[in-house]
């Protein structure tokens, strides 16, 4: 089996809710706001920030069977509803992946992530839909009959847009900055099998994320409907800007023909999915090559195979 070299993994894909109220902001009243982000004609976009995706993604991971894989301090120790990490990227999946910073008497490190995530933005703006219901009223005396209180929460019917960046080449490698002091100059890198490890179980949680708030009651599905994998030699977020859904729920496929057409120099390898029946436009017949969501997984996987990084 030939082995590629390549320094970067992007990852772009949409997703869809029906109905969702992802990623909380303030409570105003009694009404549950979702995060917005104001355009310069002040309509407003729902998003959902990359730190609140990079928690599914953890999720994820422990719905995968791989606890042992995350930071020990993370799953046990929590301190004000705070969840804290070891700090440990040669033993752990997430600080290696996702990073930390720690602040501490007599320590003070941090690692940058080598995953990097832009926030899932939503294409249409918010159109201020609301959802109502009512708070079940304790049996503690007074009129038990007159019901609950009553209180709303902002949701949406949208497209989302999101963006992985991953540098590869550092995976699996420390900096002596980035370690605990008794780690310094003793911690090696990892096997490249390790890190392709990884590397898989990122895309792995990718392709069945789930979640967000109010999932007791608005369950949401935030998997990729879809997804474009990018194996690069240079470290650039192609898709960032790019994809777009029209108001009649069409997927831009000319803009995404025409960013893979452009970037041709610096993509070694490019996989695509699509889920059907979600876009209003006939998606494989537009963009060459495509297949469906999983069996796009599954061709990442197996190409992370054939990586040297």
């Amino acid at each position: 089996m030939s082995v590629e070299k390549v320094n970067c993994l992007n990852v772009a894909y949409i997703f869809k809710t029906s109905l969702g109220s992802i990623n909380g902001s303030w409570t105003e009243g009694n009404v549950s706001t979702v995060k917005k982000i104001t355009l310069p004609n002040g309509s407003q976009l729902p998003y959902v920030s990359g730190q609140s995706l990079k928690y599914q993604i953890r999720k994820a991971w422990l719905e995968m069977g791989l606890a042992k894989e995350l930071s020990e301090i993370q799953q046990s120790e929590k301190t004000s509803g705070v969840n804290f990490t070891a700090g440990n990227p040669s033993l752990y999946l997430d600080d290696d992946l996702l990073g930390y910073m720690i602040a501490s008497s007599g320590e003070n490190r941090r690692r940058t992530a080598p995953v990097r995530g832009s926030a899932a933005i939503g294409i249409f703006p918010f159109r201020n839909d609301r959802d109502l219901g009512t708070k079940s009223k304790e049996q503690t005396g007074g009129d038990s009959g007159a019901g609950g209180n009553i209180f709303e929460t902002e949701i949406y019917y949208n497209y989302f847009k999101v963006n992985f960046l991953v540098e590869l080449d550092r995976i699996g490698t420390f900096q002596d900055f980035e370690l605990h002091k008794d780690a310094k100059g003793k911690t090696a890198s990892l096997s490249i099998e390790k890190r392709r490890e990884r590397l898989s179980n990122f895309l792995i949680a990718l392709s069945h994320i789930w979640g967000g708030g109010k999932q007791s009651r608005i369950l949401t599905d935030i998997s990729p409907k879809f997804l474009a994998i990018t194996f690069q030699n240079a470290k650039a977020p192609i898709f960032l800007e790019t994809l777009t859904v029209s108001e009649n729920e069409e997927l831009n496929t000319m803009a995404i023909n025409e960013v893979l057409t452009d970037n041709q120099k610096n993509i070694s390898h490019q996989i695509l999915g699509v889920q059907s029946g979600v876009f209003k436009n006939d998606v494989s017949a537009e963009i060459s090559s495509i297949q469906s969501i999983q069996k796009a997984f599954d061709s990442a996987l197996e190409h992370i195979k054939t990586l040297e990084f």
